[in-house]
């Protein structure tokens, strides 16, 4: 076998592995796009909790005024 076999040989290997690494980084870029944003979750989740913590304090508010009452 020729030098100049072995380095051709060699690119060709080169050439063909840099394609397969240049298509999985183009796959791996292409992900789906959310619905909703991370931080946009997070500020309904908190907005939900502290609906909830609000209603359950007036409830119980006014089953305090209605104990203090009787």
């Amino acid at each position: 076998m020729n030098i100049n076999t072995v380095f051709l040989l060699l690119l060709v290997i080169a050439a063909y592995l840099n394609l397969y690494l240049t298509f999985n980084k183009k796959r791996q870029k292409k992900k789906t796009k959310l619905p909703i944003s991370s931080q946009e979750w997070r500020e309904k989740v908190e907005d939900k909790n502290f609906k909830s913590w609000l209603s359950k304090r007036e409830r119980l508010k006014d089953k305090r005024k209605e104990y203090i009452d009787h």
